[in-house]
């Protein structure tokens, strides 16, 4: 992974323009094999690693350590009818757990076997926003709003926030065994996902214990996956570091931006935490 360190906030234009020139160096070592346009994520502490919410929820309770897609979905197909109740939102084309595993069975690869029907991404996509445990990796395929969720959820320890720009070979491995795939952006599902201009990748790796009549995956860790080096030659990790004392600066231009917890949640609760930002952490404490 490449690393870029910047002095101040103020340099952030210049290390997203560093990227491009990273962008333009692979294109050319590998004999102009185009390169997708970048995916961000924002993290407030520069030295936390990619984990799922999956990966940081219940890891005790887990008995063998290791969480497959299989196991996965029954537990979202069981939440099914209680989220329904609930929400009042329906998903009439989610295939139930035995249709989901005669779906893996078939001959499609795992991308399309979880894009159709659509309504299995969108129900993934609707349960990550909402707080429930997932695979899914968020990104986002704006910089800003990154560099948003870095210093809005700022650890308090932290010396460095970082943001994360993967670009991927056009023509990467869809392989069986490992592989890290990401979402497409068009989909119907929560409006924050096209608020926050969203991405979402999944990685995983072919279940050992797979046969003629089972198959499943075994979900991988993002951090462990691409520092094994899936697709190293050609895809591009970057890193940029912010200092965490720029916090206030960073956000005060951002909300200038329109980039605020209002924009891209919607709800009251961040209409307010919008307001008192402004109120008490852009303006001084002085009284007129």
């Amino acid at each position: 992974m490449e690393e870029i360190e910047l002095s101040s906030w103020s340099e952030f234009g210049r290390g997203l323009q560093q990227i491009d020139e990273l962008r333009d160096v692979r294109q050319k070592q590998n004999d102009g094999r185009h390169l997708e346009k970048a995916i961000f994520r924002g993290l407030g502490n520069c030295s936390w690693r990619l984990e799922t919410t999956l990966e940081r929820s219940f890891p005790m309770e887990r008995s063998d350590g290791e969480v497959s897609l299989l196991k996965y979905y029954f537990k979202i197909s069981k939440s099914q009818p209680a989220v329904e109740s609930m929400t009042g939102t329906r998903w009439q084309d989610l295939p139930d757990y035995p249709a989901f595993r005669k779906l893996l069975n078939s001959d499609y690869l795992l991308d399309r076997s979880l894009s159709q029907p659509s309504a299995i991404y969108e129900y993934l996509i609707y349960l990550r926003h909402h707080g429930y445990p997932s695979p899914l990796l968020d990104w986002t395929a704006s910089p800003w709003v990154a560099a948003f969720f870095a210093f809005d959820a700022m650890e308090k320890n932290a010396t460095h926030v970082g943001i994360y720009a993967l670009l991927r070979d056009k023509w990467h491995s869809r392989s069986g065994k490992e592989h890290l795939f990401t979402v497409e952006p068009y989909i119907r599902t929560h409006p924050r996902h096209h608020l926050q201009q969203s991405r979402y990748s999944m990685c995983v790796r072919s279940d050992p214990k797979n046969n003629k009549t089972r198959r499943d995956y075994l979900f991988l860790s993002h951090d462990d996956a691409l520092g094994q080096g899936l697709n190293r030659d050609r895809d591009l990790m970057v890193k940029l570091k912010i200092p965490a004392g720029e916090r206030r600066v960073a956000l005060e231009q951002l909300d200038l931006m329109n980039i605020n917890p209002h924009s891209l949640f919607g709800s009251e609760d961040s209409l307010i935490r919008t307001v008192a930002r402004r109120q008490c952490l852009f303006e001084n404490w002085n009284l007129p």
